[in-house]
């Protein structure tokens, strides 16, 4: 006889398996194609399991986006934690949040696109939003201290960078660039934020 703590387990693995495989087919298909039966197909299960775990498409692509914010934010709070300069902090943080975006298809749709069918999606853009300008103000702060970096408004830089690194995501992860070096890319743009483009 299983116990609670054995179901338990067994219905998160069925839970992640189910998640792991929807966030394939909604990348690949995107959110408005994809049905539940694609996903009950690929996970060879009935629909009706499907039912047990999410209670709609739109909770379980909910369950898929927010798995990828968490993704993006575990690899995000590793650079920022790490014990480096925090000029080598800033460039690994941009290096990093464009090379996991790139990998986050659903998210980054999500983001792009709007999806108008999910209500949610404004809510993750504007949290999200904010715990980057917050992760942004942490290095800045910390470059100050360091004597690294000359800032007078910690917040107006935070929102800045943010605004700046958010602009290249879309041409970074797609398209004509999406083919490029990120590690020269996010050199030549850091060169750029933090000294600008005038010559000495």
């Amino acid at each position: 006889m299983q116990t609670i703590s054995e179901n338990g387990s067994k219905r998160d693995l069925n839970r992640e398996n189910i998640l792991k495989i929807a966030r394939e087919i909604f990348s690949k298909y995107g959110y408005k194609k994809t049905t539940l039966d694609d996903i009950a197909n690929a996970v060879r299960k009935g629909k009706s399991s499907l039912y047990y775990y999410f209670k709609s498409k739109e909770d379980l692509f909910q369950a898929v986006i927010m798995k990828e914010v968490e993704i993006l934010a575990r690899e995000l709070e590793i650079v920022i934690n790490r014990n480096t300069d925090p000029v080598d902090k800033l460039r690994d943080y941009v290096l990093t949040k464009l090379t996991t975006f790139r990998s986050l298809a659903n998210f980054y749709h999500a983001i792009e696109n709007d999806v108008t069918a999910v209500e949610f999606i404004e809510d993750i853009k504007h949290r999200y939003e904010q715990d980057e300008i917050r992760m942004i103000k942490r290095i800045l702060i910390e470059g100050v201290r360091k004597n690294e970096f000359e800032i007078y408004d910690f917040n107006l830089a935070a929102i800045g960078i943010t605004t700046a690194i958010k602009g290249l995501e879309m041409p970074l992860s797609a398209g004509h660039y999406g083919e490029v070096n990120l590690e020269r890319s996010v050199d030549t743009i850091l060169k750029i934020v933090c000294y600008g483009i005038m010559k000495r």
